[in-house]
């Protein structure tokens, strides 16, 4: 099955079971442009910096935040968000990694799925769970600054017809 038509079946799914709902949004692209520049600034106001200090929980847990704001772009570009609560995060990863992991490989559903139950056993502790390394923080960040670098791009470089969003300039 095409990426293309994997990822209209996931839409589809979701909206039928009340996990991904449309928004009424003048500017889709607008909308988008604020979700990229919250997971900017998360990236390197929060995740960077608690990496810096030594907050290696911190900064797993910044970088995921980061993430999943990039990935929220790409649903409010399109007019979609994930209706909230238990299973939210899960909601963005299905309906993303299905529709842009073959534009954006740091959206591939294994490391989401990764980056996400690792975020949870962080933000909740877990006291079973292995403990968040400097080397986890550090893919961590990778992740998260691939991620936003792709979906700026791919926000730049709309299909043929369409009008590019004000992210258009640099990444």
């Amino acid at each position: 099955m095409r990426n293309s038509d994997r990822g209209k079946r996931t839409i589809a799914y979701l909206v039928e079971r009340g996990r991904l709902e449309t928004i009424t949004v003048e500017d889709t692209a607008a909308a988008a442009e604020t979700l990229v520049g919250r997971a900017a600034r998360r990236l390197e106001t929060t995740a960077v910096a608690a990496f810096g200090g030594g907050d290696i929980d911190g900064a797993y847990v910044a970088a995921y935040d980061a993430y999943r704001m990039a990935a929220e772009a790409l649903l409010a570009w399109q007019g979609m968000r994930a209706t909230g609560g238990d299973g939210s995060h899960m909601t963005v990863e299905d309906a993303v990694s299905a529709q842009f992991a073959a534009d954006i490989p740091a959206f591939a559903k294994p490391t989401f799925e990764r980056f996400r139950r690792t975020r949870h056993s962080a933000q909740y502790f877990d006291p079973d769970a292995a403990p968040i390394t400097e080397a986890d923080a550090k893919w961590g960040l990778e992740k998260a600054a691939a991620a936003l670098a792709g979906v700026k791009q791919l926000l730049a470089t709309p299909p043929a017809g369409q009008k590019a969003s004000r992210l258009a300039g640099p990444a």
